[in-house]
């Protein structure tokens, strides 16, 4: 999915890339020296995004930490080795990991196993997903989850396909299915002006999970903001979500008592 509104862009390639922070630059230019392409830093604090290979020599010579990675490669014992060190708290509180994105579903194997691996050592496991995958491959990664946490983002799969490049088909089967096969599961609807911010877009989506998700019961309301602007801007992709309606409260709380109205309990988040 590319979703207009992302707020992680940078997790969106399968590979990690470099992200720039302007107000950190201090103009030294000791990544022009390093880079492939020294002219794509002629101006400090720039970036000629077409030029840049994404190799991260840029990142390891900035000292001022105004370039970063967004993303490394681990294996799963890299990221067992990490889970593990917050096991004495996980005890504690109750807690445990959960998988989010972009999208876990991406890397099913890898994500599947580290799920597995957490459930084995008796760590609580959950998974956000957008569910925009082929059942037989979702079906492995749900299968290990505690909690699972899906985005409904429109009924109308046509609306839907122009704000995130796909229909949502595939979406709302998974969302059936898994929400009879996971032990528990909290539908997320992601709140958007002037794409999803419609009475009978947010009756429909009641009705449904009412009708054909009836053992899911919360809905987590989760408010649009701006995050994605800036983070598109530090790796260089144009953010070209706009609207022109403003989310009130009044029209937030609206929105929820027509969830609430289909025997849901709903939470507004942002």
């Amino acid at each position: 999915m590319r979703c207009e509104w992302c707020t992680n862009p940078e997790s969106q390639g399968f590979k990690p890339e470099p992200g720039l922070f302007t107000d950190k630059c201090a103009g030294c230019m000791k990544c022009a020296d390093v880079c492939p392409h020294g002219e794509a830093f002629r101006n400090a604090g720039r970036v000629e995004w077409d030029k840049c290979e994404k190799c991260l020599r840029c990142v390891d010579a900035c000292l001022y930490e105004a370039r970063v990675s967004y993303g490394r490669e681990m294996s799963v014992d890299d990221v067992m080795e990490l889970v593990r060190r917050d096991k004495v708290f996980f005890r504690k509180s109750g807690g445990g990991i959960t998988l989010g994105g972009g999208e876990a579903t991406c890397q099913p194997e890898f994500a599947a196993a580290i799920l597995r691996n957490c459930r084995e050592e008796g760590i609580h496991t959950a998974m956000e997903t957008c569910g925009c995958t082929p059942w037989p491959t979702f079906s492995t990664v749900i299968a290990h989850v505690d909690l699972l946490l899906m985005d409904l983002k429109h009924m109308d799969s046509a609306r839907h396909k122009e704000k995130t490049a796909v229909g949502n088909e595939v979406i709302l089967d998974n969302a059936v299915r898994a929400a009879a096969t996971v032990g528990e599961m909290i539908a997320r609807f992601p709140l958007i002006p002037d794409f999803n911010d419609t009475a009978e877009n947010v009756d429909a989506m009641g009705a449904f999970i009412q009708e054909r998700m009836p053992r899911v019961r919360r809905v987590d309301i989760l408010q649009y903001h701006s995050v994605g602007e800036s983070k598109n801007a530090r790796i260089g992709k144009e953010y070209t979500f706009s609207y022109t309606n403003e989310l009130t409260p009044e029209k937030v709380d609206e929105l929820k008592k027509i969830l609430e109205s289909h025997d849901l309990t709903v939470s507004i988040g942002g």
